[in-house]
């Protein structure tokens, strides 16, 4: 059994009870990760929750720009931060790639054991999905705003074009095959 205390100020386990964390602890390891190490693939199926507890983890996606497929990072993540949470949301594939940007390590909780506790403890599994659901909305507002800043530095850039140069990028970018899944 894995003891959480060190982990039980991250914001998805707000409100759960030592009792709770004692639950969490039975299905959790923590696992060491080395910079550049890939914990899982936009596309693939979402094994784990992940908290971590010390170090940097970045959660990417591929853009397709004028340029070429561009791996962006949308965030990244430090200690008590939680990631992974679409293990928890249908259709349980992850929707980003994540990687450790530096040395450090996180809590994993496997899917199907934490689907599993969350049924049996109906309360516990209440609280973590109330406080996914804060996660979701946070990340929701951050895409939301690298996009409409994107839309401004592109919209800017197109307008400094002619219009032939911006047909030519144009044309150039959609042949270029995407890596999206």
């Amino acid at each position: 059994m894995l003891d959480l205390s060190s982990i039980e100020n991250a914001d998805v386990l707000r409100g759960l009870t030592r009792e709770d964390l004692a639950e969490l602890g039975t299905i959790a390891s923590e696992q060491e990760f080395k910079r550049k190490d890939r914990l899982f693939k936009r596309g693939e199926v979402a094994n784990s929750l992940y908290i971590a507890t010390r170090g940097r983890f970045a959660l990417t996606v591929d853009v397709r720009s004028f340029d070429g497929n561009v791996e962006m990072a949308v965030e990244e993540q430090g200690a008590l931060d939680a990631f992974g949470w679409s293990s928890l949301v249908e259709p349980r594939t992850s929707i980003y790639s994540g990687y450790c940007t530096e040395d450090g390590a996180a809590v994993e909780f496997p899917r199907e054991s934490l689907n599993a506790l969350m049924t049996s403890n109906r309360r516990l599994g209440e609280e973590l999905l109330r406080n996914l659901n804060e996660l979701i909305g946070n990340r929701v507002r951050v895409l939301q705003q690298l996009w409409l800043d994107e839309v401004s530095r592109s919209t800017a850039r197109v307008l400094h074009w002619s219009h032939s140069e911006l047909t030519t990028q144009w044309s150039i970018a959609m042949t270029k095959p995407s890596t999206q899944p």
